[in-house]
């Protein structure tokens, strides 16, 4: 092993005792903002909870005439080959995108009065994954848009399930 990954193991173990620490003395409930970062180290477990709502990513551009495009769903989708069982590093970064879009709507219900949801990190990150997202389909609109919607289970997404609408952005 070298050296940086054995200091990359410790700082790593640091955090988890830090964490751990922090657990202990304060009770069981994960708050605070230390340990909000610890949330990157697990996916988003609430699925298990029950059958309920799914938050879903959708973008719209405008074209040069003015004109709004429909919105696109996006739904991470890996094609499943059986190669995929044991090595499977686009559908993990999918999953992962998926989870960001979950965390962002979770930080959207429990956001505070008063702050604005463009503050969060989660809003930051999914606004990227959304611009990434447009040049991957080749957009070529200059101001374009992004918006969250819980969306109750097997019905067609409409507008007014929309929890965050993002203002105009430019490309």
């Amino acid at each position: 092993m070298t050296r940086v990954q054995t200091l990359s193991l410790l700082l790593v173990a640091a955090y988890f005792a830090f964490v751990l620490a922090s657990l202990v003395l304060r009770g069981r409930e994960v708050s605070g903002p230390w340990l909000y970062l610890l949330r990157g180290f697990f996916p988003n477990w609430r699925f298990y909870h029950g059958f309920g709502h799914q938050p879903r990513l959708f973008v719209r551009t405008l074209d040069s005439g003015g004109q709004w495009s429909d919105w696109r769903i996006f739904i991470p989708r890996a094609p499943f080959a059986l190669a995929n069982l044991v090595h499977n590093p686009r559908n993990n970064l999918l999953l992962a995108q998926q989870n960001l879009i979950d965390h962002l709507a979770f930080d959207i219900a429990y956001l505070p009065e008063g702050k604005d949801a463009r503050e969060l990190v989660s809003y930051q990150l999914v606004m990227r994954l959304a611009r990434q997202w447009l040049s991957a389909l080749g957009n070529d609109g200059r101001h374009w848009q992004f918006q969250v919607r819980q969306v109750p289970p097997l019905q067609t997404p409409t507008e007014d399930m929309a929890i965050l609408i993002s203002p105009v952005m430019e490309h």
